[in-house]
């Protein structure tokens, strides 16, 4: 079997109308062929089994309470639907939503639904029950959604429309309509489950949910009643989480599996190497997606910026995109978004925090010597702090790396390897206020969304995204300029002087721009193929390695 790869980059877009958000397109510049129109030709056959393998497990799948990386998305895709999604050029367009209608000032966004579309468990979605999700899930006390949503408010206007009213203007709430805060779930449903309703999802998507065996398997079937005619294909798709990089990509080479993802450099090599004498393909994928550390800017030492300066400054780009197996495929990364991205700013560029050792050293002596240093330690006591990772070979070899590099500015640093689950928990914190229980955790940042960051970095109290507690009044106040105007020019501006204050405040530092795959066995069909209810409008493909499942099919 010929081995085909399609490298798919985002190419942002430099406009940003006021209806909709355009911010990426899609286009190829993959060495076996140019899309996956070849492992598309159809007509497509109905039934059949898929085994995915992800690279983790997810905590629970209830919108509004549980958290989802990359391998969560991947299966909320199956079983939920989003209000909007953004089609391949970039541009914001109704899914679940039949129209969307924005005000003039961005304040007023207003949601007509599509009618008779029923959730699994035969309940019927309409604005009531949009109603519902939005003040007793997602905008309660706890809920990881409520920063997202502070400061909204919803009405119903007919049985099939809502309105948001957004307290100030926002030109990137189209972003919140298509993610978790825009993912309707049955309210039958989730006052009948009570406490267990996160391993209980009951979506519109194309798949329903059956069963779950924490870090075993999570299996769904083809929803017959899916509200776009002729879809699911499948019959039933299988999530399993396999933790282990070189296991996941030995099932598949075995035909344990059909299907895997990877944001792991070393077996994004691994698996090109060896796709053609296993027989897979391998569809690539590099955006704004970056390897990271972040830093818990609420604790003692992190809070002092001259530590965190310190920490970057001691760091290796160069030598961490290696350890991490992207050595001559990456570039080191300067901001939150690629060089291909119209938000790109060279001017930030330069202000990243380049390896300076000591440079390095004087920034820790200053903290480490200051009477009133924040941990309350006597002056002259080395700073400690305890680097998180996952227990992923490569990231292991990364902690060691770090761990090298710090000590050689005299800093002592205790290595822990944590479940990415568990990983993602501490880092969001626990409700009511999400104060983040870590001090430096590796960590993926950047995507291919509207740049604005939303509750990503402030205010930290209640915004389950800050994983960092970052917030200052002036990033506040750059955040507003953002959000309030449509103009490219004036929003590619803010964004410039955001990048450069996090170069100085940094509440993270960066490594490489994460390349990822998906790869799977030839038969799988329209692994990067989707398209919106019209069946011509297509979506993007596999960006940061998500799979949609709706429109695969198998051809053996």
């Amino acid at each position: 079997m010929s081995h085909f790869s399609a490298r798919l980059r985002l190419r942002a877009v430099a406009l940003l109308a006021v209806t909709s958000l355009v911010v990426g397109a899609c286009g190829s510049d993959g060495g076996g062929g140019s899309d996956d129109t070849a492992l598309s030709d159809g007509p497509p056959k109905p039934g059949g089994r898929v085994v995915i393998g992800l690279e983790a497990e997810t905590a629970g799948w209830q919108p509004g309470k549980d958290s989802a990386a990359e391998s969560g998305a991947s299966v909320n895709r199956a079983i939920y639907d989003t209000l909007l999604m953004r089609d391949r050029s970039g541009k914001m367009r109704p899914f679940l939503a039949e129209s969307l209608e924005t005000s003039d000032d961005l304040r007023e966004w207003t949601v007509k639904l599509r009618p008779n579309i029923k959730f699994h468990d035969g309940t019927e979605l309409n604005a009531a029950v949009l109603k519902d999700n939005f003040d007793k899930v997602l905008t309660a006390t706890g809920a990881r959604t409520r920063a997202t949503l502070a400061g909204t408010t919803m009405i119903v206007v007919d049985p099939l429309t809502v309105r948001y009213t957004l307290e100030r203007p926002n030109a990137a709430f189209a972003d919140t309509l298509a993610g978790a805060a825009a993912m309707p779930f049955s309210m039958a449903n989730y006052e009948a489950r009570g406490a267990d309703i996160s391993a209980h999802p009951v979506g519109t998507g194309p798949f329903i949910f059956v069963s779950w065996v924490r870090d075993s398997q999570l299996v769904v079937k083809k929803n017959p009643n899916y509200w776009i005619q002729g879809l699911p294909h499948l019959d039933e798709v299988v999530f399993k989480p396999i933790p282990d990089e070189d296991a996941r990509l030995a099932s598949l080479q075995s035909g344990e599996i059909d299907m895997m993802h990877t944001l792991r450099q070393s077996l994004v090599k691994k698996a090109k190497d060896t796709a053609k004498g296993y027989g897979f393909e391998v569809y690539e994928f590099l955006g704004n997606n970056a390897g990271a550390n972040i830093f818990n800017t609420g604790k003692p030492p992190l809070d002092d910026k001259r530590v965190r300066q310190a920490l970057v400054h001691a760091l290796d780009q160069e030598a961490a995109i290696e350890v991490l197996g992207g050595g001559g495929m990456v570039p080191p990364s300067t901001q939150l978004y690629s060089r291909d991205s119209p938000w790109y700013s060279e001017k930030a560029a330069a202000t990243y925090p380049k390896k300076d050792v000591e440079k390095a050293k004087q920034l820790l002596a200053s903290y480490v010597n200051d009477p009133s240093r924040s941990d309350r330690k006597a002056p002259g006591t080395p700073v400690s702090v305890r680097f998180d990772c996952p227990p992923d070979p490569s990231l292991v070899d990364l902690s060691l790396l770090t761990q090298q590099q710090w000590a050689a500015i005299g800093v002592r640093t205790e290595l822990r390897q944590v479940e990415q689950s568990v990983h993602i928990t501490e880092a969001v914190g626990t409700p009511p206020d999400y104060t983040a229980d870590y001090d430096v955790k590796c960590w993926r940042l950047g995507s291919e969304n509207d740049p604005d960051l939303g509750t990503a970095f402030g205010p930290p109290k209640g915004a389950a995204a800050n994983v960092t507690d970052f917030s200052t009044p002036r990033l506040t106040e750059l955040l507003e300029r953002g959000r309030t105007t449509s103009e490219f020019e004036d929003r590619k501006k803010v964004y410039e002087e955001i990048s450069i204050l996090f170069n100085d405040e940094v509440p993270f530092s960066l490594g490489g721009p994460t390349l990822s795959i998906v790869a799977a066995k030839p038969y799988v069909r329209n692994v990067t193929e989707w398209t919106f209810p019209d069946r011509t409008t297509k979506g993007p493909p596999i960006a940061q390695s998500v799979i949609t499942v709706r429109e695969l099919w198998l051809n053996r």
